[in-house]
């Protein structure tokens, strides 16, 4: 079976709702990722959650010159950007093309007047959470106490500083790593949940950002040294999103005949440290040992393109590796689902 290559990667710089970025649009943000990649692709995979409407994926093609690639836009929330790259991995396989593939998010466009809105997850008669709420709870069911999460918050923070990505294109600089030491125990709780423990260090922040990759077949072309070995897309509680990450890794582990301790590199969409934190507690996996390169919580969670930007961490993670080295990234989705991709050294 042929592999199926990531051949190239980029992301813009993740900046804070209303900040650097706040004038660029869903289809500029993305525009501006796929000019830096290096080959026109026969089809473009995206992901966008709270954009203007319409094709996204085929609007921010035309505008880098695509007028020939057919494209896609979807919406799976935080998952996004994974699903567009699992259907991306799917039509390489079928087809043999280059295919494009990620997710952008545009809050500052979406709601320029500063007021955030959200359309239903779920349909009446679902548990339909607001996502600090939810993870709240996930933080009360799994014994995780504000001091556990605000500590993984700063380490987040530490990682990202130390780890620079080096597939930034555009114009703009990451504004959200820092030292927030001194916000440890701070910072009030976001929700008025009676035993709340997210507060806004632990909660990540609103973000403008855009990233993708290239898939190929292996032809002999040059290539990031990474292939896309498996994806799963899953479903969930509704009631707990936070954790439908959990499933997803579990069902790409069990279809790969797998397990935790095989993948050397993890990374997991920092919506919240209560889920990430959740997560690795019911998947048996030491915090310390995931998101390396430090995560959302520190740079912002752009929803739809943050799972891309985490493959990005990951791919990274994996450059000086041995063949052969496995790589995970999963993302909890609103509405209770999980996505996961699987990845490995060449």
């Amino acid at each position: 079976m042929t592999r199926i290559v990531i051949t190239a990667g980029a992301r813009t710089a993740m900046t804070g709702w209303h900040r650097a970025q706040a004038q660029l649009s869903d289809a500029q943000l993305a525009a501006t990722v796929f000019r830096a990649l290096p080959d026109q692709p026969s089809a473009i995979f995206m992901g966008n959650a709270v954009g203007a409407g319409g094709n996204i994926a085929r609007i921010a093609g035309l505008a880098a010159g695509w007028e020939t690639s057919g494209a896609v836009t979807c919406d799976a929330q935080c998952g996004s950007s994974l699903v567009a790259i699992g259907q991306a991995a799917a039509h390489v396989k079928f087809t043999g093309q280059t295919v494009v593939a990620g997710g952008v998010e545009s809050p500052s466009t979406a709601w320029p007047d500063g007021q955030r809105t959200q359309a239903a997850f779920t349909p009446e008669g679902f548990a339909d959470p607001d996502m600090t709420e939810a993870a709240d709870q996930i933080a009360i069911n799994d014994g995780l106490t504000r001091q556990q999460q605000e500590a993984y918050a700063v380490q987040s923070h530490q990682r990202a500083l130390a780890h620079r990505s080096a597939y930034v294109v555009g114009d703009h600089v990451d504004d959200g790593p820092r030292d927030v030491t001194k916000l440890v125990g701070r910072l009030g709780v976001v929700t008025d949940h009676p035993s709340a423990t997210v507060t806004g260090l632990s909660a990540a922040r609103i973000a403008d950002a855009a990233a993708a990759i290239q898939l190929a077949p292996d032809t002999g072309q040059p290539h990031l040294g990474v292939e896309v070995v498996d994806y799963r897309l899953v479903g969930a509680d509704p009631a707990l999103p936070g954790i439908g990450a959990v499933p997803a890794i579990e069902a790409l582990l069990t279809a790969q005949h797998l397990s935790l301790p095989d993948i050397r590199v993890v990374d997991i969409v920092e919506a919240y440290a209560a889920q990430v934190l959740a997560t690795c507690q019911r998947l048996g996996r030491d915090p310390a040992d995931v998101n390396l390169h430090g995560g959302a919580l520190a740079h912002g969670h752009p929803w739809a393109a943050s799972g891309a930007i985490a493959l990005l961490t990951t791919i990274e993670q994996l450059q000086s590796a041995p063949s052969g080295t496995y790589g995970l990234t999963a993302a909890a989705i609103a509405g209770g689902m999980g996505a996961a991709v699987l990845v490995r050294t060449l």
